[in-house]
């Protein structure tokens, strides 16, 4: 498995960082997931940073977020979802994003924190070092169920239009979505969706981020390393998704870390009004909404991605930096 990946020709801001580690582990055969770190050089961090990427993504992608943790004094790990990144691929045509089920996500994730970032989180001096999430869009689905799953492994998380419900199934009942996606699993599962294909430059990034700098990162990544590249989703993983919007509807509520909520005005993907009732149905949370953003709320402009980054900073600060005493034990 080739972890590196061949940088394109980007602006610093964006390149790897320095110190920076590849990893990766499998859990089944064939089934090898792709994970990176990087640490404040000269310091111990005050939090270690847990990246749960979107649909499609890649772990290069978030060079700049790991800067950003990193000046603020934050370990960074991400990881990239199996079916994407140099994670293992489902089928013979790499590109289809395919699914086995999101359980098997959460339980990759479970295990990428009990058996790499614990152990790596623990300082002679400091002792444990506290984790804090932050999600995109799917990552926000899968995040909001670990949360909900093992309550005492992070202290606070942030969601970047988090997948809590599919934009095209808006004016349809969430139960009936979940069967009509059914049925196109039964007959077409590893099919792409009626409008899907392979991977395309530049076809959508105009309904994900407004920032003309950032909005050309995923593509330039793709067209430097075939290997990263994903296309659409399949038929199974449609109906996986819902499957798991509807299970972060049925349970967000009972969540009790404290979270933060970015949600754009012009998301073309998640159902922005599932997202507000559950926030408004959560004890501990809080929301901002963005009028100018798109989908990728992280790859907006600055002002934008700005805001977004300094609330969830805000949230590591009341629940970790200014609360060392009431820290939960992993």
């Amino acid at each position: 498995m080739i972890i590196e990946s061949k940088q394109p020709d980007i602006e610093e801001r964006f390149a790897q960082p320095k110190g920076w580690r590849w990893h990766s582990f499998e859990r089944e055969a064939g089934r090898r997931i792709r994970f990176g770190s990087v640490f404040p050089q000269d310091s111990i961090p005050d939090a270690v940073v847990v990246c749960l990427q979107g649909l499609g993504e890649f772990s290069e992608k978030y060079y700049e977020l790991a800067r950003w943790c990193n000046a603020n004094n934050m370990a960074f790990w991400v990881f990239d979802w199996a079916g994407q990144g140099k994670s293992h691929r489902y089928l013979d045509n790499p590109q289809k994003r395919h699914s086995t089920g999101f359980d098997e996500d959460i339980d990759d994730l479970h295990y990428l924190i009990t058996e790499y970032i614990k152990h790596s989180s623990v300082h002679p001096d400091r002792g444990r070092i506290p984790l804090a999430m932050i999600a995109h869009s799917m990552g926000g689905n899968l995040g909001l169920r670990y949360l909900q799953k093992h309550p005492d492994t992070f202290e606070c998380a942030a969601f970047s239009a988090p997948m809590t419900g599919i934009k095209a199934f808006e004016k349809i009942p969430q139960y009936v979505a979940l069967a009509s996606t059914y049925l196109l699993k039964l007959f077409a599962g590893k099919s792409y969706i009626a409008t899907g294909g392979d991977w395309v430059r530049n076809a959508k990034t105009h309904i994900l981020s407004s920032d003309p700098i950032r909005s050309l990162i995923n593509d330039l990544w793709f067209e430097k390393n075939d290997d990263l590249r994903c296309g659409d989703i399949t038929f199974r993983w449609l109906y996986d998704a819902q499957k798991s919007c509807i299970s972060v509807q049925k349970h967000a509520p009972s969540i009790k870390t404290p979270c933060f909520f970015g949600i754009p005005k012009h998301d073309a993907l998640i159902d922005n009004k599932i997202s507000k009732k559950i926030i408004n149905s959560m004890d501990n949370a809080s929301a901002a909404d963005y009028p100018d953003a798109y989908h990728e709320i992280l790859m907006e402009k600055d002002n934008i991605r700005d805001d977004f980054l300094n609330n969830f900073y805000r949230l590591v600060k009341e629940n970790i930096i200014d609360k060392p005493e009431t820290l939960k034990p992993f």
